[in-house]
């Protein structure tokens, strides 16, 4: 097997099958209500929906490194609507899914004899952009966790 589809197959789990860390993210974002997604615990924190949108244009991010360009996506990180309702939370959980799709093939698809070789990021090679998007997905799926606990 490939390194990128060992590498593939880490996000796969991480969104919907069997993680180390013991939950996946369409389980910790099953039945987050827009009304829940929208709340923030004080005006400088972020709510579950800013959090989504933020892992949503870091692996955005990704896909445009793995091209070989120093960019960012044409959409505001940590975006959050001013009206959050039940059809634009599930278009953002839609947009993840389909972004998670879109990651998937852009690793899979890029020549792991690349791994080593600097990324577009100074300092950073291809192999730590990937893993490091996983890391970050991690991280902000456990504030996630944390943010739902607070509707138990």
């Amino acid at each position: 097997m490939r390194e990128t589809d060992r590498i593939a197959a880490l996000f796969r789990a991480f969104y919907e099958g069997e993680c180390w860390i013991g939950l996946n993210f369409k389980g910790v974002i099953q039945g987050i209500t827009a009304e829940m997604a929208a709340h923030k615990t004080c005006p400088e924190a972020n709510s579950i929906c800013q959090l989504v949108n933020h892992l949503i244009y870091w692996r955005k991010t990704v896909i445009i490194r793995l091209q070989g360009v120093l960019g960012h996506p044409p959409m505001n990180d940590f975006y959050q609507p001013n009206q959050l309702d039940a059809t634009s939370w599930n278009e953002i959980l839609i947009h993840f899914e389909e972004i998670q799709e879109v990651l998937l093939q852009a690793i899979t698809d890029f020549d792991e004899r690349g791994l080593d070789k600097a990324s577009p990021m100074k300092g950073q090679s291809y192999y730590q952009l990937i893993t490091g998007c996983l890391q970050h997905d991690a991280y902000h799926m456990g504030q996630i966790v944390l943010l739902k606990k607070q509707w138990a």
